[in-house]
């Protein structure tokens, strides 16, 4: 509709024992990027609850669509709306489709969503998870100032530009993802569709100590984003030990795939750094992005996958039903990419699983040191049977040679290929190359490295994380939660 204009920033040295940057400048870290808009958001002040005045930023693009789209973007904890602002390219979607931005601010003391805001001690945090627990037939709907601020902003929106009831999004980052996932399940009816980011919810807030989930309203279209490197870990569910921040992740994961009746396998794709789950759902849409190298955060680009891949397919009609349609990637993930991982009989090929003949299982490959004359591991490699490679590759025949130590596998497009038991050589023609490690017998089956294959006879990218390994035709970096989805999908 319009056109996105990228202006030069400004570069910012961090200064110690400083956390946020100055608001309006331009940060590239781990944990954010910002950009400058072409015209700054207007700063609103007006009693919309509570007979309380509440603050919100909002942006206006030059061209505004007919029943434009809204987007509700809420800050971090400690943040506030100028910081949000600047930290995410909601900006660049209202300029492209003419859709309307909020960015509230949750104000009081702590700056904290959800929280109750008494006055704190020095060092110490307002207590959250009371609201966190509630569900939609306790109080937190009716009780907690936030929840009736932005249900009231809403309203406010639709007066005032006559934004489109249907297609109303909401987006958090860290504390505003708790705050975006607590107001999908207490009032879900008013979203289109839900993107948490960095969170993350814990536990406690989400599940019974029987595992039932606690209380929501209805489906909504979820896009969940987090950082590789983000290691905060919050209370867990009754009754599970959680660990690790893969498992509060996946607990998050699953409420929503529970809610919206995903049952089905996903589809995946890694393009880059990002990593992405699409998961179709009887009632509504998952999708799960985990990028590579960032922390607690979100990245420039967050709102533009979120807006693409999620919000701008589905709408929220007057009876409370959802309409949708899906986004080609989403409806394919990456076309003939394989998912493997150490211990599983079966693959993941095309999105489909399929099952081999026997376990992929891994083994060290070492060098020598010779200052201490003791082998070092350099890496974990994978190998598969060599009558798998069919089912993986596809195309590929193996005719057994030596009793059955030894192997010629044939393909349709790259020739024969001759192997044999205890060696590292792959004989093709009259060339012979080095495997990086050799082949061997493991349950009876003559098997070869994995990623030596895939690279150096098929010409596929491979990333490995944890024991798993993602083959496709393009560059990607596997996550920690997408080797957890992978492993979780080849039980």
């Amino acid at each position: 509709m319009g056109k996105i204009v990228l202006t030069p920033g400004e570069k910012y040295e961090p200064t110690p024992g400083v956390v946020l940057a100055p608001v309006g400048s331009t940060v590239n870290n781990t944990s954010s990027n910002t950009t400058r808009p072409p015209h700054p958001p207007v700063l609103v002040k007006a009693v919309l609850a509570d007979d309380k005045e509440d603050s919100w930023l909002e942006y206006v693009p030059e061209q505004v669509a007919e029943d434009p789209p809204l987007i509700i973007a809420c800050h971090g904890g400690g943040a506030s709306a100028e910081y949000q602002f600047y930290e995410t390219t909601w900006w660049a979607v209202c300029e492209a489709e003419g859709a309307i931005a909020v960015f509230p601010n949750a104000g009081g003391q702590s700056r904290s969503w959800l929280s109750e805001d008494k006055p704190t001690p020095p060092g110490e945090r307002p207590s959250m998870l009371e609201f966190f627990t509630k569900s939609p037939d306790g109080r937190a709907d009716e009780e907690n100032h936030h929840i009736k601020f932005i249900k009231a902003l809403i309203e406010e929106m639709k007066a005032k530009y006559g934004v489109d009831p249907g297609r109303v999004y909401m987006q958090g980052m860290s504390m505003g993802d708790i705050m975006t996932m607590m107001f999908s399940r207490v009032c879900g009816d008013l979203l289109a569709g839900g993107d948490s980011t960095a969170g993350p919810t814990p536990e406690i807030a989400l599940f019974n100590e029987d595992d039932s989930l606690k209380g929501y309203k209805c489906p909504v279209p979820t896009y969940q984003s987090r950082g590789e490197l983000d290691d905060i870990v919050v209370a867990q569910r009754p009754g599970r030990e959680v660990t690790t921040r893969q498992d509060v992740n996946a607990g998050n994961r699953e409420f929503w795939l529970r809610v919206n009746g995903c049952d089905t396998p996903p589809r995946l794709a890694i393009l880059g750094v990002n990593n992405f789950a699409f998961y179709t759902g009887k009632n509504a849409d998952f999708i799960y992005r985990d990028v590579k190298h960032r922390s607690h955060g979100q990245t420039l680009d967050d709102a533009q996958w979120a807006w693409n891949l999620l919000f701008k397919h589905n709408r929220r009609e007057p009876d409370g039903s959802l309409t949708r349609d899906r986004d080609e990637f989403f409806e394919t993930g990456d076309r003939n990419a394989i998912a493997l991982c150490e211990g599983a009989a079966a693959a993941y090929v095309d999105n489909k699983k399929v099952i081999l003949a026997a376990p992929i299982f891994a083994r060290s490959l070492t060098k020598m040191n010779f200052a201490t004359h003791e082998r070092e591991e350099v890496s974990r490699e994978l190998f598969v049977a060599v009558e798998d490679l069919g089912r993986i590759f596809g195309g590929t025949g193996v005719e057994f040679t030596n009793d059955g130590r030894g192997a010629i596998i044939r393909t349709l497009e790259k020739g024969d290929f001759e192997v044999v038991d205890e060696s590292a050589a792959c004989l093709r023609g009259s060339f012979m190359r080095a495997m990086f490690m050799a082949a061997t017998t493991e349950n009876g089956k003559l098997s070869v490295p994995l990623r030596w294959f895939a690279e150096e006879i098929f010409g596929l990218q491979t990333t490995q994380c944890d024991g798993c390994m993602y083959i496709s035709d393009r560059h990607g970096e596997m996550t920690k939660d997408m080797a957890r989805i992978i492993r979780d999908l080849l039980k």
